[in-house]
């Protein structure tokens, strides 16, 4: 399959690896506005308009929560978004993974785990038995989910947080790199430090 990457920056060039290496091609790279990747990763064309031929699908390529659901949710119903799983992650085959997903480098789903759509699982992440990601949410590279955790739509869990069994980090909420969740946290709420604190809700002067 010939794929459009959605994005041209730095992350962009990572899922563009994982489009190789799972079998499909690289269709180019759309950017919404002319910028300096104007320069061609890959070598492939960097587009600043959804071509209407030359394509089969398309695979979001930036790791913004907002920015990644505005393009999912813009472009997807029009066309292929297949889910890719890097053929170095493992994902148990009781796991479900859903559409436009990336599951990259060195990832492991384990069993009765679900994954939304449009979701993120950066390099060495870890999402234990029976976990729950929502939709467009992003887990950072290294991120360790224990048994039973939940973390809501949109939300953002920073570089090696992680978060203890069962507990529940909420939708649109953002956990800072390092931040150990002990006890739940609120959607819209920023959270930092082991054990994890609310220092602020989204939106917050």
């Amino acid at each position: 399959m010939r794929l459009l990457i959605l994005g041209a920056g730095g992350f962009a060039k990572e899922v563009a690896d994982v489009v190789l290496r799972t079998g499909h091609e690289i269709a180019g790279f759309y950017e919404e506005q002319p910028t300096r990747h104007d320069r061609p990763p890959q070598g492939a064309p960097v587009l600043h308009e959804i071509p209407v031929a030359g394509f089969d699908g398309i695979v979001v390529g930036v790791g913004d929560s907002a920015l990644r659901r505005r393009f999912f949710e813009a472009f997807a119903g029009d066309h292929e978004c297949p889910a890719l799983v890097d053929p170095s992650a493992v994902v148990s085959r009781y796991a479900s993974i859903g559409r436009g997903s990336l599951v990259m480098q060195g990832c492991a789903v384990s069993a009765d785990a679900t994954v939304g759509h449009n979701v993120l699982l950066n390099v060495g992440c870890y999402v234990a038995h029976d976990c729950s990601v929502g939709d467009h949410a992003h887990l950072a590279a290294a991120v360790m989910l224990g048994g039973g955790a939940c973390v809501g739509a949109g939300a953002l869990c920073g570089t090696s947080a992680v978060v203890l069994p069962g507990r529940r980090v909420g939708e649109w909420a953002v956990c800072g790199a390092g931040a150990v969740v002990t006890r739940d946290v609120p959607d819209g709420a920023v959270a930092q430090g082991v054990p994890a604190r609310v220092v602020g809700m989204l939106g917050e002067e």
